[in-house]
């Protein structure tokens, strides 16, 4: 106390530092007073006073009564999962109340739709399995129709004429419909080949359409012997080009089925690495070439060399007799073209080295080029069907599909059929079924906890789940951590430490400021202690509003 006193009659600097609430900073005070603990008596006593507030403009203290703290920055995590389980019960009744009540009245939101009818016709599933059939159908008839037409020049029977013409108006009304529902905007589509092709189509069998009508003309009228400058002949000939362009629908067959469209697809893609694996053969085979080429005719050539016999000549002529045709040789040979005992005679009579030279060839190109060059066909083809966009866009749609409808499945065993949503009371209510215990296991979930477990579908806090938020929280959660998965967690590791590193720095600056004016509320009590006679026996006014602070203390005190 004496320490106190002391300090006291120095005097102490207050000043008011910015803080959420009205606190005190107070400068220069005594170090033995941040030393006491906080289980100290007299701090003790202080946690029950009224808060002290100073003023800027004076130095006077007045008490008011501290309220009960609520935090409002920060809330448990409890308090979330509270809030997060009264949402999801406010769901389960709003969703409850929607099931019973009474709708009156039809809805007109089909009418507002923005979509054409057009674009509905043509981009409903009927449509293209209507027209690919149509296309089979076609392919059918052009092979019926080629048969028909060998071995003469004569117009087509009248209903060859009338079937062709049955497909023509067909393939010209889904163009139409097509660009009737995107416009010119069908040429800038993903399947802007295929439009092309069937414009390319559309435009040939008009045309054998007009060429019919013009030979028809023709045969009517057999004295005019030419119909605006085209001859008989010039129109067969014209006819038989027009069925030729023909065989190009069978590709329309390959718009309407995945795996004809992969098969496509991939061999396209090769065509690169088929170039380089041809130059590459080309060397090979030309390099080998020049050498038994070299060596067969100088063995003819040299009178010094012995005979050949007829049959070997006549081989030795017929395979090697020059450049080109020993290189056609060599790449018979490897593609089972020619026997090798017809390649062998020749060579076998001119020596045994060439013999095992070709067998050298033979086997290198047999067994290491073409192996490699099938390795690289092959990595070409899985890597393109891989990264096709419309097959993977195909294999996408079709997991959904099926996943989306086990999951309308499981919802209508789960009585959410109606509605279209489940609330977890429906969810832990049949957490424990078989069949939905089945429908998690074959994604490979162990569901343990179904409101852990439901909070992770539940990502908008809605307090209900979707059949689309239910479909993309099972698939998210199924299956090993991913990279992007630890990625994402780490990203939110750091954005946490960085927000607790300022909520310590935050909190750490206020408990300094709350120590400070404690410190200030003390000093003050003591100095209120240390001279009570003098402020009693003073009749100046400060030293009565200090005498009516120190009764309101006492009493505050004798109430405590």
């Amino acid at each position: 106390m004496e320490r106190l006193s002391n300090n006291s009659n120095e005097g102490a600097v207050c000043a008011v530092l910015p803080m959420p609430t009205k606190v005190t900073d107070i400068d220069n005070l005594p170090e033995v007073l941040h030393e006491e603990t906080i289980g100290s008596p007299t701090e003790r006593v202080m946690r029950k006073r009224p808060s002290v507030q100073f003023s800027e403009r004076s130095s006077r203290h007045s008490f008011t009564p501290r309220n009960s703290f609520t935090p409002k920055l920060f809330s448990t995590f409890s308090q979330a999962d509270l809030k997060l389980r009264e949402s999801a019960e406010t769901a389960d009744g709003a969703n409850s109340r929607k099931r019973f009540a009474t709708f009156k009245g039809n809805s007109l939101d089909h009418m507002r739709d923005p979509t054409s009818c057009f674009q509905k016709l043509v981009g409903h599933p009927f449509f293209d399995w209507f027209f690919a059939v149509v296309v089979l159908l076609n392919a059918i008839f052009i092979g019926v129709d080629v048969q028909l037409s060998i071995g003469t020049i004569d117009l087509r029977p009248m209903h060859i004429q009338v079937m062709q013409y049955c497909f023509t108006s067909l393939f010209t009304i889904e163009l139409a419909l097509r660009f009737a529902a995107n416009g010119l905007g069908l040429l800038c589509l993903d399947d802007w080949m295929w439009s092309l092709l069937d414009v390319f189509i559309v435009a040939t069998s008009l045309w054998e359409v007009v060429v019919d009508i013009v030979t028809a003309v023709e045969a009517v009228d057999s004295n005019i012997d030419k119909i605006a400058g085209i001859s008989s002949l010039k129109v067969f000939r014209i006819i038989r080009i027009t069925r030729i362009v023909k065989t190009i629908q069978l590709m329309r067959v390959f718009r309407f089925v995945m795996a004809f469209r992969t098969l496509i697809s991939s061999i396209f893609h090769t065509l690169k690495a088929l170039f380089w694996a041809l130059i590459l053969l080309l060397l090979i085979v030309y390099v080998f070439a020049v050498l038994f080429t070299q060596a067969v005719n100088t063995h003819v050539s040299d009178p010094e060399a012995p005979r050949l016999s007829q049959t070997n000549l006549e081989n030795s002529a017929r395979y090697f007799g020059s450049l080109p045709e020993t290189m056609l040789t060599l790449f018979m040979a490897i593609s089972n073209g020619v026997s090798w005992e017809e390649i062998l005679c020749p060579l076998r009579a001119i020596s045994g080295a060439w013999v095992l030279l070709f067998l050298f060839y033979v086997a290198f190109t047999y067994f290491a080029v073409l192996n490699v060059v099938t390795g690289v066909f092959c990595q070409s083809a899985i890597d393109s069907a891989q990264n096709d966009h419309a097959t993977l866009v195909q294999s996408m749609l079709a997991n959904k599909e099926a996943h989306l409808h086990e999951i309308r499945a499981l919802f209508s065993k789960l009585g959410a059929a109606d509605s279209g949503v489940i609330t977890y009371a429906m969810f832990e209510e049949k957490i424990d079924s078989p069949a939905v215990r089945e429908y998690f296991e074959t994604l490979g979930l162990d569901v343990w906890d179904a409101w852990s477990f439901f909070k992770l579908l539940d990502l908008d806090g809605g307090g209900a789940v979707e059949i689309e938020e239910f479909f993309k929280g099972c698939l998210r959660l199924r299956g090993q951590a991913r990279a992007v998965d630890i990625g994402k967690i780490m990203h939110d590791q750091t954005w946490l430490i960085k927000s607790q590193g300022r909520f310590h720095t935050y909190m750490e600056t206020e408990l300094k400021n709350l120590h400070r004016e404690i410190a200030a509320v003390r000093l003050g009590a003591c100095q209120d202690e240390q001279s009570p006679r003098t402020l009693l026996s003073s009749k100046s006014p400060q030293h009565k509003k200090l005498r009516s602070r120190q009764g309101s203390l006492s009493e505050l005190r004798e109430k405590e």
